[in-house]
């Protein structure tokens, strides 16, 4: 019997998903940049869900934004192994429900697609959740020193809009307030025995609800459930979020309070594996034109 190479929440239309997926190379927004993989926008009729699950509200909305990840073609290697672990929208889906069921804020898994093929012929994996609307990232309040090197760089030429400028003094004003309050999100997130392997900044989207924040994962493909994780492995896990020690510090304090640790040793972990991990990147920096050499000889 052949495996089933998808998976639709029975909330959704599936036709309207694969109708979509066959148009999105040639439609949809780009939600950034498109990389190693593609992420874009695109709204849905939902009318019909709503209408089988009898929902009459009329002021229900009969549209929703969704997100859809193209994953880039797998190679031959790739391939053999996600038939063992699964393909990585395949694994965005699953645990996605899962963080949900340990009532770990994602946003809402839709569906996934394995080798759907588009109409150019290709085949590709696809991961489908719901739009977020969110007011921040981690990364606008662990990396303040990124937005002062992009002023100095642009000088005269840096230019933001009037909502991102509201949105990074109200960060700058609260930024101690929501490193405490992401301390407890992270201690109540190892508790429950997950280790989120990609734990950085631009993967956890923040919604404030009046001074009350709200943490959300994405980019899910790298996780562990079910871990017992000591404090070195979780500083280990957190440390690529942050590098200013100060900020590491605000945060090591509030985590203390929870894992009944002394501050000085959870901070002493934590600022080994961010050095670490910053010589990590800068031999990554320095070695990156030789490494580029040999790609093109390949």
């Amino acid at each position: 019997m052949e495996e089933k190479n998808y998976e639709v929440n029975k909330k959704y239309d599936e036709k309207i998903l694969i109708n979509v997926l066959k148009n999105f190379d040639k439609s949809g927004e780009y939600v950034v940049e498109p990389g190693r993989n593609e992420i874009k926008k695109f709204e849905i009729d939902i009318k019909n869900n709503l209408e089988k699950q009898n929902n009459k509200n009329e002021n229900f909305e009969t549209k929703k934004m969704i997100n859809i990840k193209k994953f880039k073609q797998k190679d031959f290697i790739t391939n053999f192994f996600y038939r063992f672990k699964g393909s990585k929208a395949k694994r965005s889906y699953e645990y996605a429900k899962k963080l949900l069921e340990y009532k770990i804020k994602t946003p809402e898994p839709i569906a996934y697609f394995d080798d759907f093929v588009n109409e150019n012929n290709k085949k590709n994996s696809y991961y489908i959740s719901e739009e977020l609307k969110y007011d921040f990232t981690c990364r606008e309040v662990f990396w303040p020193e990124d937005i002062e090197r992009d002023k100095a760089e642009q000088g005269e030429n840096y230019k933001i809009s009037e909502e991102t400028e509201r949105m990074l003094a109200k960060v700058e004003k609260n930024r101690e307030k929501i490193i405490r309050q992401f301390a407890k999100f992270s201690f109540d997130l190892h508790e429950s025995g997950v280790e989120f392997e990609d734990y950085s900044p631009g993967n956890v989207l923040i919604k404030d609800k009046s001074g009350n924040y709200e943490f959300y994962l994405v980019d899910l493909n790298r996780m562990k459930f079910e871990v017992k994780l000591n404090l070195d492995k979780r500083m280990k896990n957190v440390s690529r979020m942050m590098e200013d020690e100060k900020i590491a510090r605000i945060f090591a304090n509030e985590y203390a309070k929870y894992c009944k640790q002394r501050e000085e040793m959870v901070f002493r972990y934590l600022r080994y594996y961010i050095r670490k991990h910053k010589s990590y990147v800068y031999f990554k920096d320095i070695t990156r034109p030789v490494r580029n050499v040999f790609k093109k000889k390949k």
